[in-house]
């Protein structure tokens, strides 16, 4: 009966230490400037792996299958409209970033790594442009961004550097 008790305690232990790193969010004002919201709509533009499926758009909740591959949103659904269901931002050892829970149709329970899929053009909004990146765009965006208090001095002079150094 006591190792019950301490194993019940354990559990209820690490539950709590896991749920304080989640947080969950009504907005998110992302890297690209844009601030989304549960209700918001999003387009999926096209996967950024070698086959066209989606690297950042992949099954999530309980329908996750070892595999990382064969979550994967497949590539004929690009061009697809979701809604966003859902936005948290995780904190733990392996699970780091901001997330959204989105829905369309019968496509659902799916997840998108926002800031990597903005970074990979997976979604509408993204940095870049299909001819490449625009540097006084980039910068443009950032400057809101720090302007508007998403960024720090810091972070801007070094996502500044960054985009200087790509577009040289």
């Amino acid at each position: 009966m006591k190792k019950i008790i301490l194993l019940l305690i354990g559990i209820l232990a690490f539950n709590l230490t896991n749920a304080q790193r989640v947080e969950k969010l009504d907005e998110y004002t992302a890297l690209n400037g844009i601030t989304y919201k549960v209700g918001d709509e999003i387009k999926l533009l096209r996967g950024s792996d070698t086959n066209g499926n989606f690297v950042y758009v992949s099954i999530g909740g309980r329908g996750i299958i070892a595999d990382g591959e064969s979550n994967r949103l497949g590539a004929d659904l690009a061009g697809q409209i979701v809604t966003i269901k859902k936005i948290k931002r995780y904190d733990q050892k392996h699970y780091k970033g901001v997330y959204f829970s989105i829905a369309a149709g019968d496509v659902v329970n799916y997840s998108i790594d926002v800031e990597n899929a903005i970074k990979t053009c997976e979604i509408e909004g993204c940095l870049y442009s299909e001819s490449g990146p625009d540097k006084y765009d980039q910068l443009s965006k950032i400057k809101a961004l720090l302007d508007n208090g998403a960024l720090t001095e810091q972070e801007f002079e070094a996502e500044k550097k960054k985009i200087l150094a790509r577009n040289d």
